[in-house]
């Protein structure tokens, strides 16, 4: 009875390694799919990356990728290549990657790529506002691009125009209302000495505003990227970085502002 006992016990311990060893055939099927970037202007070349996929064990598995776009699919079985692509038109499409498995098992995964139109720079309403880096009066270093998330008003000024100082008043009013909410004041002199500027707005009490002074006075630098013609001049800019207002400051309504500052923003987005 002793050895039958030892037999049957040695047959059992075969036929679960026997079938452990078939469950992890089973295993390991998944379907992984990147793609970078995943959003762009058209047209737009994307990688797929497809090496964190399994197929099981044994025999090398196959995938299928497909673009979403109508264009066709690929097809191959070397997991380990960047299958690039470009998409030629605007829209959002679900890339699908399906693996096979060599018995016959799939798995499927998909990634979203949007495609938008490019956004050409200027300072036109509905344009990319021109990005810049410029010091401030007080020495720190400001670049438009790093308050997005932020309302800007880029406001084009100097001490020794008329307009200028019966306007100022009105977006300082704006400033103190607003900031704490998001919204940003760049007051870009145009003076001669940038004392002058820094005198002005102490003696009247707009330190709230960030002053921005470069050499060139009238034919300063930023005022030249924004082809200013005359001042004073409000160019305001969204949360996206997007101009939504370029024109006299006394036109510039509070409604405007507050439409700008409810408007939600992605930090991921473009």
């Amino acid at each position: 009875m002793r050895p039958r006992a030892s037999l049957s016990a040695i047959l059992r311990i075969v036929l679960g390694a026997l079938f452990l060893s078939s469950c992890s055939q089973l295993q390991g099927v998944e379907a992984v799919l990147e793609a970078s970037p995943e959003e762009g202007a058209v047209p737009l070349r994307v990688e797929f990356r497809i090496s964190g996929s399994t197929h099981g064990t044994g025999e090398s598995g196959t995938f299928t990728l497909d673009f979403g776009d109508g264009t066709g699919s690929v097809q191959g079985d070397d997991f380990g290549v960047l299958v690039p692509h470009v998409y030629e038109r605007v829209g959002e499409y679900q890339a699908c990657l399906t693996v096979t498995a060599a018995d016959g098992r799939m798995d499927v995964a998909t990634v979203s790529v949007d495609v938008f139109e490019s956004v050409p720079e200027g300072s036109g309403v509905g344009e990319k506002a021109y990005d810049f880096t410029a010091l401030s009066t007080d020495g720190q270093e400001i670049t438009l691009s790093e308050f997005r998330g932020d309302v800007v008003l880029i406001e084009f000024w100097g001490s020794w125009c008329k307009p200028c100082k019966q306007s100022m008043p009105h977006i300082n009013a704006f400033w103190e209302t607003y900031h704490d909410q998001g919204f940003v004041v760049l007051a870009i002199s145009t003076d001669a000495q940038a004392e002058d500027a820094v005198a002005y707005l102490e003696a009247n009490e707009f330190t709230g505003l960030t002053c921005i002074w470069e050499p060139g006075g009238k034919k300063t630098r930023i005022k030249q990227l924004y082809e200013v013609d005359w001042i004073p001049r409000s160019v305001v800019v969204d949360k996206t970085g997007t101009v939504r207002y370029n024109g006299h400051p006394m036109d510039l309504e509070a409604d405007l502002i507050e439409t700008l500052l409810a408007e939600p923003f992605d930090p991921t987005s473009r």
